[in-house]
């Protein structure tokens, strides 16, 4: 766990240890212990940050690529990114969720409060706006529906894509939007941002495919839902979409320019493409601090997963207050013979009040 991210537990028997685990929607679920790809239980190791890919499902896509959405944070602007952070982002991660009217016994999926839900919906409208989209908002609708499936997690103390009618609490509208959402279980109790902040890490050996970050920084998603519980949270990411909203050619996370490094994910960074004709497969990465090459560990691509993307890994020892310059090559786009390029800068920063 990392200075400022341990923020997370997950139950042992006869103890409390922290740690976290997620999932992407509609793939098996996650088991516990070294980030196998299985069912999970409540039982997991110390170590551990347990995830699943999201669903290789078909969304509404458009064909162009536009500039970033008009009113998104200004990267080149440290002041701006700092405030932004300080004043939208940081005060959530520790907000907690009001739980109105829920309870396992009798299995009432109750609501998250207003505040609750806004608390989740701006940290969730930080991130894409750092990226260059535009915002989505959530519908009562889906937040009914993002409920009842984080009761099932909550009651079963475990996370599934597909739960059976066997699971407590188990509902058909609870168990379909499990399938279009990304889900996490945190003990004690989750935080309205905290589930924000660990989509968007996408934490553990079984996400390189960064899928729920993916899901989230979807440019073409104009509606979501959230649902949370005591300890479980449910996103639907899966909705309503546009093909002609903002969708920046490129999308890095971190992104280019300023980026607060209490938001940098790990060291698992990606860039993503706003164009679906492009393919990562063949493409390299290199990481500059200064004229020094960084030694990265480049995951092979995913697709279906959102944008295409490349995903890499950072090591462990990179320093969080340095500028980073990133350039990929090899980016195949279908109807072009010459491979495409891209250069840019993260300039990571520690920010204050």
């Amino acid at each position: 766990m990392r200075e400022n991210k341990g923020r997370w537990s997950v139950k042992f028997t006869g103890a409390t240890v922290m740690t976290m685990l997620i999932l992407g929607p509609a793939t098996s679920a996650t088991q516990a212990g070294a980030h196998a790809v299985e069912q999970p239980t409540a039982e997991h190791a110390a170590t551990s940050v347990t995830v699943a890919g999201p669903a290789r499902v078909a969304v509404t896509a458009g064909s162009r690529v536009t500039a970033r959405w008009s009113r998104a944070i200004d990267t080149s602007s440290k002041s701006a990114v700092n405030a932004a952070y300080v004043t939208t982002y940081a005060p959530r991660l520790t907000q907690l969720i009001d739980w109105l009217g829920g309870s396992v016994l009798g299995c009432l999926p109750g609501l998250s409060s207003a505040s609750s839900n806004a608390g989740t919906l701006s940290s969730l409208n930080f991130v894409r706006s750092m990226a260059g989209l535009g915002p989505v908002s959530f519908s009562s609708a889906l937040n009914s529906s993002a409920q009842r499936a984080a009761l099932i997690m909550e009651a079963n103390d475990a996370l599934s894509h597909s739960p059976s009618s066997g699971w407590k609490c188990w509902t058909s509208t609870g168990a379909a939007s499990a399938g279009r959402s990304n889900l996490a279980i945190a003990y004690p109790s989750i935080k309205a941002g905290q589930v924000i902040d660990l989509y968007m890490d996408d934490p553990g050996a079984s996400n390189t495919a960064a899928g729920h970050r993916r899901w989230i920084l979807n440019p073409f998603s104009t509606v979501m839902g959230t649902g949370s519980t005591r300890t479980a949270n449910a996103l639907t990411v899966i909705g309503p979409t546009n093909a002609y909203r903002p969708n920046p050619r490129w999308v890095g996370w971190p992104t280019a320019g300023y980026f607060p490094n209490k938001l940098e994910p790990g060291g698992r960074w990606s860039l993503s493409c706003g164009l679906k004709s492009v393919s990562f497969t063949y493409a390299k990465v290199a990481v500059y601090q200064g004229t020094t090459r960084i030694p990265v560990k480049r995951y092979a691509p995913h697709t279906g997963y959102g944008q295409p993307t490349l995903v890499w890994q950072m090591p462990s020892s990179f320093d969080k207050t340095k500028t980073y310059r990133v350039v990929v090559t090899g980016i195949k786009k279908a109807g072009l013979t010459t491979p495409l390029r891209t250069e840019y800068s993260v300039r990571l920063f520690t920010p204050s009040p």
